[in-house]
Formats: C-alpha cells, sequence, structure tokens
C-alpha cells in the first residue's frame, strides 16, 4: 500500500527506492509515541510483526493451485524466519512445515504441527535430526548417498517405516546444466528408487528440487524432466507421490518498479564518473564499469520483480510441456503439487526498527549516522539492502539537511546497514527512529549475530485491535 507522502519526508535514498507498504505498518509509523514505546518496553532494535499479512499470502496461494484442480501442500520454510507465531498460524490454516534443523523441527512438533506436515530439508543432516524426524514421521529429503545410508541405519528403530524424498539436480536447460551443490544425479534416481523399494525401513513418498535463482522457465524445465523420472520409478499403486518444487517464489518491495531501472542507471553513472557518487567510496555493489561499459549484477535480492507470487506460479502451471499443460501433467497423473516459500509468504509482515545514536563526520568530512543495530540484523544473504528505510522524528529539534551513510554497532570500517547515500531533508538527530520496512522475510534472523555480546533484537507481534499491546513471540523466550 502506497500512503501519505510525509511518513517519507523524513529519509530517503540519494536516488529513491521506496518501500511498499501494508496498512498496518503504516498506522504504526504515523503513531510515533506507540513506536517508542514499544521500543522503551522491548528493547531496541525491535522486530515488529503481524501475521494477517502471512494467512492472506497463505490463502492467496491456495486458491491460485485450487483453479486448477490439483492436491496440493504449501510448505512454510522455517529458516526464513524463527517466530512460531508463524509455525502457529501455518498449522491452523493447514499448511506445511518445511525445516532446516533439529530445533525447527522439535519447535513445529511441540507446537503442535502433525509430523506428516513437516518435511526435512536441512543442508546437513546428523544422526540425532535424522532420529527425531524418524520418530516423529517427519519426512527426510535426501541429498546424499551418506544421508541415504545414514538413514538406512537410523530407520531400523523406528515404529514405522520413514517416509524419504529425494533431491534432484542435473537439470538441463537450453542445453546449460543448471548448477546445484544439493541433490542426486537425475541418472541416479532409478536406482536409489529400486532400493527404497526393497527397504522395509523407509519409504519413498516424492521428489524434490530447490533451484537457485527465481527464474519461471528454471522451473518449467525442471518439472518437465522430472514427470517422466516419476512415471518411471512410482508404482503403479501409489496415488500420494508429490513433486516438491522448493521455494523462490519472487515478490517485489517497491511501490514503483520504475524506480530501480532509473536507480541502476545512476549508479553506472557514478561508477564512470558523470555525477557524484550514490554509494559508500562509490561501491559498485556487484558493478563495475569496463571498456564495454558498466557490467556485473547488483548484489542484492531483485527488489523490483513484476512477475511474482501467483501470477509466477500461473506460468508454471500453464505452461506447455509436450502436448499438454504442466498441471494437466501433474493432476492426469495424480501427484502432488508442493511446494516452499518462506519471503513471499512473509510478504508484508514485518520491519525492524532502531534508534539513531549519533551524527558525525568521517575522516572524508560525509556525514555518518550511527544507527543501535548491527547489519546482519537486516539482511539475508546479498550484500546490499536495496530499500529505502523510513525514519520517524524524535523529540529532538530537526537541524539542517542531512546528506550520509547509515553505519551500526560492529567495530568493522565495513560496518553499514546499507552503502547507498541516504538523504535527511529535515536533518537527523539521536533519537530518532530508523525503519527497515518488510523484513520478515529472511531479512530478520537468517544471518543474526551476537558479535560484541549485543543482545538479539527481540519479536513482538501487533493485533488487528490496533489499540492491544503487542504479544512477544515465544521464540525469545523458549522455557
Amino acid at each position: 500500500m502506497n500512503t501519505l507522502p510525509d511518513i517519507f519526508d523524513h529519509c530517503h535514498g540519494i536516488v529513491p527506492l521506496r518501500p511498499r507498504l501494508e496498512h498496518w505498518m503504516v498506522a504504526l509509523l504515523r503513531d510515533p509515541p506507540t513506536l517508542q514505546d514499544m521500543l522503551d518496553t522491548h528493547g531496541a532494535p525491535l522486530n515488529i510483526q503481524s501475521a494477517g499479512p502471512f494467512r492472506c499470502n497463505i490463502t492467496n496461494l491456495i486458491e491460485c493451485v485450487a483453479d486448477f484442480d490439483l492436491p496440493f501442500l504449501p510448505l512454510f520454510a522455517r529458516k526464513a524466519n524463527k517466530c512460531l507465531t508463524y509455525v502457529d498460524a501455518a498449522r491452523d490454516m493447514g499448511i506445511g512445515i518445511d525445516t532446516a534443523s533439529y530445533a525447527e523441527v522439535a519447535q513445529s512438533l511441540a507446537r503442535g504441527v502433525a509430523g506428516h506436515r513437516i518435511v526435512c530439508t536441512a543442508a546437513v543432516k546428523d544422526r540425532a535430526l535424522m532420529s527425531l524426524c524418524a520418530a516423529n514421521g517427519v519426512t527426510v529429503i535426501l541429498d546424499n548417498f551418506d544421508e541415504l545410508d545414514l538413514l538406512q541405519d537410523v530407520a531400523q528403530e523406528a515404529a514405522r517405516p520413514v517416509p524419504v524424498g529425494l533431491r534432484l539436480n542435473g537439470f538441463v536447460r537450453d542445453g546449460v546444466t543448471l548448477y546445484s551443490r544439493f541433490g542426486f544425479a537425475l541418472r541416479d534416481i532409478p536406482a536409489i528408487a529400486a532400493q527404497l523399494a526393497d527397504s522395509s525401513v523407509m519409504t519413498l513418498q516424492g521428489l524434490h528440487f530447490h533451484l537457485n535463482g527465481y527464474s519461471a522457465e528454471d522451473r518449467i524445465a525442471a518439472i518437465s524432466q522430472a514427470l517422466p523420472l516419476i512415471r518411471d520409478i512410482r508404482p503403479d499403486d501409489q496415488h500420494d507421490f508429490f513433486l516438491d518444487i522448493g521455494g523462490g517464489i519472487p515478490m517485489n518491495y517497491l511501490a514503483d518498479t520504475d524506480q530501480w531501472p532509473v536507480w541502476l542507471s545512476e549508479l553506472d553513472r557514478a561508477l564512470t564518473g558523470a555525477r557524484a557518487p550514490i554509494t559508500q567510496h562509490n561501491d559498485g555493489l556487484g558493478r563495475a564499469p569496463g571498456p564495454d561499459g558498466v557490467s556485473g549484477s547488483v548484489d542484492s535480492y531483485p527488489v523490483a520483480q513484476t512477475l511474482v507470487q501467483e501470477d509466477w506460479l500461473r506460468k508454471i502451471l500453464n505452461a506447455s510441456s509436450g502436448e499438454r499443460s504442466i498441471a494437466r501433467h501433474l493432476r492426469d497423473a495424480k501427484i502432488a503439487l508442493r511446494c516452499e516459500p518462506g519471503r513471499s509468504l512473509l510478504d508484508g509482515c514485518g520491519i525492524t526498527v532502531a534508534r539513531t545514536a549519533f551524527v558525525k563526520q568521517d575522516s572524508h568530512g560525509t556525514s555518518v549516522i550511527g544507527v543501535q543495530m548491527n547489519r546482519t540484523q537486516s539482511r539475508s544473504g546479498f550484500a546490499e539492502f536495496a530499500l529505502d528505510p523510513l525514519m520517524v522524528p524524535g523529540p529532538a529539534p530537526r537541524g539542517p539537511a542531512t546528506e550520509g551513510y547509515l553505519a551500526g554497532t560492529y567495530c568493522t570500517e565495513s560496518e553499514w546497514l546499507t552503502r547507498r547515500k541516504m538523504v535527511f531533508p529535515q536533518g537527523v538527530r539521536p533519537g530518532d527512529l530508523m525503519v527497515f520496512p518488510n523484513t520478515a522475510g529472511y531479512l530478520m534472523h537468517f544471518l543474526e549475530s551476537r558479535s560484541h555480546q549485543f543482545p538479539l533484537a527481540r519479536n513482538v507481534f501487533v493485533q488487528s485491535d490496533p489499540t492491544a499491546p503487542a504479544e512477544p513471540d515465544p521464540i525469545d523466550d523458549p522455557t
């Protein structure tokens, strides 16, 4: 939702990348006393979240696939956000949970999620994790032969056969193999499936893949290559076989996607000396000038995507594979579709808020705005947070307009919350609140660190009743 301009008046990029905001975010940003009270009560930095958009995103995804008359189980990828409120919401809506660690499995079971609605896709699975899954009917997505051997041993003690899925790699698109460090080669799957068919302690329930990036065309190619494989390995009487297409369902962060090419063009102009820098030390963030112009990709999530969420999934299901659509192939073969979105289900669910501590000049005379949070508390695997933060002014008198960079709490020269230059038209003062929008998906928790012994940001949820106090998430008080 785009809304009243005064929310954006106090801070923006020198070349703006204005964020999309949900109604609940706008209401909170326009109520500074309530926001300040939340930080006084729960500490700062603070992750403020709402489960309402999460439920809406789940509903939209389910309704999209229902149009194709397919059996479907979406699974919330817990690695994207650790809060148990989302686990409860997923449980209550009847979807599954994708887990990547012992703690994520144990917590999901403790919250009442049935084992058959949990999958374990952990990149590294030890005996304790495998034993927990085996004892509770959790589907284990096997990635390599060592895992297969370990689970074969662990499953001997299970009360029932352990359900497994096989992760695939080696898909080819336009003659090029799609790289992945995960999964079994496609050519190995028939032999593994035959081994599992002879096993009394494991049972093959489906195939799984997770591709890097967000390309619909890559997914179409992978599904088209997985379908005949399923036909060859699935017993004729097995009607609950699944194909799990992983995550990577894209989303858009910007209120106006046209701002992205403008920003990119201005970055290129700065890198070639055609204008003043718009990044710290004229950092190209992955792009660099060369003899043929500026090349390379900005090391950021692609914040300005236009084919997102349900429209992206519809494109895949409507795509042709031979003489039939992907959806028709799945439906005719009675294959259940699964996916494991994290980021796209958390779209619109959270903001991260911290206090400004100081404004000073560096050795080059550039303004440095010190913020009481570190860069891991609003960052995923990318180098840059390519989205403008907002500022909620505190009680201090306004000063002159300021341009500068947001620095975090770690004691390194590289500790910048964003390397993009920010503008503060009415100045910035200690006590002002910096608000990082739409951070619930991966940005809050994926890399968070307690270096220097700083506490982790706490997590609270606002309610549908705006007068009700925010509720702490149980993840911060596991006892």
